[in-house]
């Protein structure tokens, strides 16, 4: 692979700024702060902010790609988007001392696809209409197990072309993914949530069909991902948040391959905040908790409002942190919760949407949620994110993460 010698500099120069972060003491402090929110004595609340809506960024000097070389310029933006959230919004996030190159892997899906429905007269829209692609027993009968295929050779030579730009001063580590189970979310761009919702109630035994066959199927790729070391364990970010725990990895532990039990997992049924506990227990719960217990620890729920839900996520043993969405009524999360699980506490993305900024609006939301763990003895960590808009303003973020600091150091 041809090393060019600018995009060598730019990233060389960019990788000791990296570096110097990594060791700075406060990256241990972080990483000893999370262990201790995930064993449910938390120094103190925890904060994150993901899912960024970064194309409002491009403005920003600090942002702008440099590099020539394609390979580079994907380097470059690891490098300038962990800068840029640590000098605006560090929020409590553990910059590593290695540079984590993602090993490349393909996936052949399932038979199935997303087909939209005409949306004429819809154009810009956030939403779409998707065509049923599983309508009946024929179309669920098509369908098959997926096959993930470790791209080895591509990583390797990926690692060392990483390795040749900066390697020397900062270690190039191939790292695995960490998995989003949430399958009801997938079903749902395959098949439409009208669809779905009426299915429920008029063919339920159809939707029993699908999830035993897809969760077949998944347990099949789980075994695959396992097979050929793709998957992640500590240091990963998983749905948002991080993941340094006391937990993990399990017992007999090899470095050199990383098992489900040792990670991390994600899942959610977002479609389900419409229906009934007994009905999210029937075609979710009971169906994905053989598959979440297959992983060390799991963090559950996503937009969906799950604080009249607990109950049923108990039976799920290994969750740790519960989504408490900005539609979930808090005080009823935590008085469910207590010290049993982490709150996942999404504040409200809104605030920094609005025309003028509801500064106040923040900080009402996070004083609110922070008597409610108090009273209720339960761990939480914010989590900022689906950030659609910052109006244009980067320096809402900034502003959004001294506001949630002050608030907590208040308190």
């Amino acid at each position: 692979m041809t090393i060019h010698q600018q995009d060598r500099e730019i990233l060389r120069s960019l990788a000791r700024q990296v570096r110097d972060v990594a060791d700075l003491p406060i990256q241990r402090t972080n990483m000893e702060n999370w262990r201790a929110l995930y064993d449910r004595r938390p120094n103190k609340p925890m904060i994150s902010i993901d899912q960024i809506c970064w194309g409002e960024f491009a403005r920003e000097e600090e942002l702008r790609l440099r590099c020539a070389d394609p390979f580079a310029r994907q380097l470059e933006w690891y490098f300038r988007e962990t800068l840029y959230r640590w000098r605006h919004f560090p929020c409590d996030m553990v910059v590593k001392p290695w540079f984590p190159l993602g090993k490349i892997f393909t996936d052949s899906g399932i038979g199935v696809s997303t087909t939209f429905q005409d949306e004429t007269g819809h154009e810009g829209a956030q939403t779409h209409l998707f065509h049923d692609c599983i309508p009946d027993e024929d179309a669920l009968a098509q369908l098959h197990a997926p096959v993930i295929t470790y791209e080895r050779e591509k990583s390797l030579a990926a690692k060392q072309k990483a390795e040749e730009y900066f390697g020397d001063i900062l270690p190039v580590r191939l790292t695995g993914t960490l998995l989003w189970e949430a399958l009801w979310d997938r079903i749902v761009f395959w098949r439409g949530a009208e669809t779905i919702l009426y299915d429920l109630y008029d063919r339920p035994e159809f939707l029993h069909s699908l999830m035993g066959k897809l969760c077949e199927f998944e347990m099949a790729a789980i075994d695959q991902y396992e097979g050929q070391n793709l998957l992640e364990g500590e240091g990963g970010f998983c749905h948002c948040i991080e993941t340094w725990c006391n937990d993990l990895p399990k017992a007999g532990f090899d470095p050199e391959h990383t098992r489900a039990a040792d990670c991390w997992v994600s899942g959610a049924a977002q479609i389900f905040s419409e229906v009934s506990p007994a009905m999210h227990d029937e075609f979710e719960i009971q169906y994905m908790k053989p598959i979440y217990e297959r992983f060390g620890l799991v963090n559950y729920g996503c937009c969906e409002p799950l604080h009249h839900k607990i109950d049923i996520i108990r039976k799920i043993r290994n969750v740790r942190a519960i989504s408490v969405s900005p539609w979930a009524k808090v005080d009823a999360a935590a008085e469910a919760m207590g010290n049993d699980f982490v709150m996942a506490r999404k504040p409200n993305p809104s605030y920094v949407a609005f025309r003028d900024m509801d500064g106040e609006g923040i900080r009402r939301e996070i004083r609110g949620t922070l008597d409610a763990c108090k009273r209720n003895n339960t761990p939480v960590v914010f989590v900022l994110k689906d950030i659609t808009t910052v109006k244009n303003q980067p320096q809402r973020l900034d502003m959004w993460h001294d506001a949630v600091k002050e608030e907590i150091e208040r308190f």
